[in-house]
């Protein structure tokens, strides 16, 4: 064998038949825009409703496989033409047609980026495909987490609401409350003067019953408060209660529990 030609392997054919499975390719996209172009010129000269006519009988073509190839012209001809006018040109000319129908999952503002990110050019139609539906995944997984963020503010919203309406009763029922407990050490004070001053047995009864009255007022005020707190806590607790079972079974049936019976021993002690 004479020196200077190269042995010739499997690899080196195979690296033969992809180099020549891409040049068709790529020579196939250029014509499929320009078919593509040409089509789109004619169907605006057709008459209304011969369009699917014409094609069957000048260019054996359906209407989706014209619908395709237009789709073609309209999506890739401005790049193509710029890829044939500047040698510089990374985009639409190193594709092949497969590719260019693959990438259609990519919209068009976002393409020419994708496209750079993931070296399209070399990428066989397999891992274009995953690639697309990986971003596709990637960018629906971006939208349910947007949504949960969304419903979440909206509730952390809600509870804040009713924390802060929560704390405003709780306010004016602590204010109540220190009022009749100032109200009752005012009363508590003319009582034991009106007892130094010997006042009539009549005067003493009737500051009796006012103290009587004020402590009564302050009890049913202090049942209010912890009322609220323990149905507003509880409200809280049954919440949080029904989100263990899918997270933790277990833990929410141990807590199931215990809630029965502390509603069971409250109930006794009534």
């Amino acid at each position: 064998m004479a020196k200077g030609i190269t042995e010739r392997t499997p690899q080196i054919i195979a690296a033969e038949i992809n180099s020549i499975k891409d040049q068709t390719g790529r020579m196939l996209l250029y014509s499929s825009v320009e078919i593509g172009r040409r089509l789109k010129e004619a169907k605006s000269m057709v008459n209304h409703g011969e369009w699917g006519k014409w094609l069957e009988n000048s260019v054996s073509y359906s209407q989706s496989t014209a619908n395709k190839l237009m789709r073609l012209f309209e999506e890739y001809e401005a790049k193509l033409t710029a890829g044939q006018d500047s040698s510089n040109s990374e985009s639409i000319p190193n594709l092949s047609y497969t590719q260019a129908i693959i990438l259609w999952g990519v919209p068009e503002e976002e393409r020419e980026s994708f496209m750079t990110e993931n070296d399209v050019a070399s990428m066989s139609t397999r891992d274009l495909k995953q690639a697309v539906q990986e971003r596709d995944q990637a960018l629906n997984e971006k939208a349910e987490l947007q949504n949960t963020l969304t419903a979440n503010q909206g509730a952390v919203t809600e509870i804040t609401s009713e924390r802060d309406e929560l704390r405003k009763q709780a306010s004016g029922l602590q204010a109540a409350i220190h009022t009749k407990e100032l109200t009752i050490k005012t009363l508590q004070g003319k009582m034991d003067s009106a007892k130094e001053g010997e006042a009539s047995a009549g005067k003493i009864a009737a500051l009796e019953k006012d103290i009587k009255v004020a402590r009564i007022k302050l009890s049913a005020n202090k049942v209010s408060f912890l009322y609220n707190n323990i149905t507003n806590e509880f409200e809280e607790l049954l919440k949080e209660l029904t989100k263990l079972p899918p997270a933790d079974p277990e833990a929410h049936e141990k807590y199931k529990s215990e809630v029965s019976g502390l509603i069971g021993k409250i109930a006794g002690r009534l």
